[in-house]
């Protein structure tokens, strides 16, 4: 009962993978095809600066999600919980008896362990969500459109740029690696910019003549005076 029960769930999920997964991606790679790689290859651009253009998309997609399910702001969220319970775990220290103090810490340790445990596999799910997915289907379209034989056609070289010769056996750059290194080359700038505005706005505007405040200062730790 029990295998005649699998054998039917393997094909129906087979039937909606071949007669409606498959047809949409398909027509959804056709679609970006026309609209993002035929404009981008009529005006000249080479196999390499398509791919590059494309690994720079993906990474503002990356980006465009990461700010919609809100990732920055569940992290600050759980740190500062956590902080929260780790600091009131000192009052415990205060207690007199000591098997009731082992016995808070006890507690308390399960539940911020549970709790990491938690954070952890959301932000396993939210990073694969916005990294992961659209890393490999975007890759995986890559290699539709850029298979084998259209790069050895149009490059001649089954590769996204072709290398002079070499001591390394190396014919050409692979799709993969310059998809890459423009889709990094997003997310480092993105990165580099969100730390730098966080950086400006931890400094506080003061009357001409007086240092802007931050670090210990924010918190009230002027060691200057």
């Amino acid at each position: 009962m029990m295998q005649h029960i699998i054998d039917m769930t393997n094909a129906v999920l087979g039937w909606l993978f071949v007669n409606l997964v498959a047809p949409f991606f398909s027509l959804l790679g056709r679609g970006l095809e026309l609209l993002l790689l035929r404009p981008l290859d009529l005006a000249g651009l080479p196999v390499a600066g398509q791919v590059a253009v494309v690994g720079m998309l993906a990474g503002l997609l990356s980006l465009f999600l990461r700010r919609r399910l809100r990732v920055g702001e569940h992290e600050d969220t759980f740190i500062a919980a956590f902080a929260a319970k780790k600091e009131r775990q000192k009052d415990f220290a205060l207690l007199d008896d000591w098997k009731t103090r082992d016995l808070f810490f006890r507690v308390s340790d399960s539940d911020l362990d549970e709790d990491f445990n938690t954070y952890l596999a959301h932000r396993f799910a939210l990073h694969g969500i916005v990294y992961l997915l659209p890393i490999l289907f975007t890759l995986f379209w890559l290699d539709t459109v850029f298979s084998s034989a259209v790069l050895i056609g149009r490059v001649g070289v089954a590769a996204a740029m072709p290398l002079p010769a070499n001591s390394y056996g190396l014919a050409g750059l692979p799709v993969a690696l310059v998809f890459f290194v423009f889709y990094l080359l997003v997310l480092f700038a993105a990165g580099w910019r969100r730390r730098r505005c966080r950086g400006k706005e931890a400094c506080l505007p003061l009357p001409p003549g007086r240092p802007c405040l931050t670090g210990d200062r924010l918190n009230g730790e002027d060691h200057g005076s």
